[in-house]
């Protein structure tokens, strides 16, 4: 062991997107995705707001119809509160990190091409499918649709 220990970046910010959607507590998104400090802050930073950036894409008709109704906040929406907060807000939570976390398990992958790494590669795949999975299913469940479309052939 050579002694070297990577601890997380000890600032904390936040990562907006503008009034409307709830902005990503950069200290928290670290805790809750288990990353250490070899993503630095910099790079999580980037890889939110490109993940807030693509999550809102897929919800932005979405959004301009609540807009329309008068709800200036995600939190707005009606919907049920669990642990004092609006579900609607934990799924976009659950998808942007999700997101983030798909990209980075895809990034850090090529981190270390040892033996060892490539051994765990294969179990890293998976992961990062079902992250993505999951960011499907939270932006479905916010627009209210099934997970799952199925076609008679």
């Amino acid at each position: 062991m050579n002694g070297f220990v990577a601890t997380a970046p000890t600032g904390s910010s936040s990562i907006t997107s503008g009034d409307w959607y709830p902005s990503i507590d950069l200290a928290a998104a670290r805790a809750v995705l288990r990353i250490d400090g070899a993503v630095s802050d910099p790079r999580l930073t980037e890889c939110i707001a490109l993940s807030m950036s693509a999550v809102e894409d897929m919800l932005d008709a979405w959004q301009q119809q609540q807009a329309a109704l008068g709800r200036t906040t995600l939190a707005d929406v009606p919907s049920k509160q669990i642990a004092g907060e609006s579900r609607l807000v934990l799924l976009y939570r659950r998808a942007v990190l999700a997101y983030a976390q798909a990209e980075l398990i895809e990034h850090y992958r090529n981190y270390d091409a040892t033996g060892a790494m490539d051994r765990r590669a294969d179990a890293l795949d998976p992961t990062a499918d079902d992250c993505r999975r999951n960011v499907r299913y939270a932006v479905r469940d916010i627009l209210g649709r099934p997970r799952a479309d199925v076609e008679l052939i």
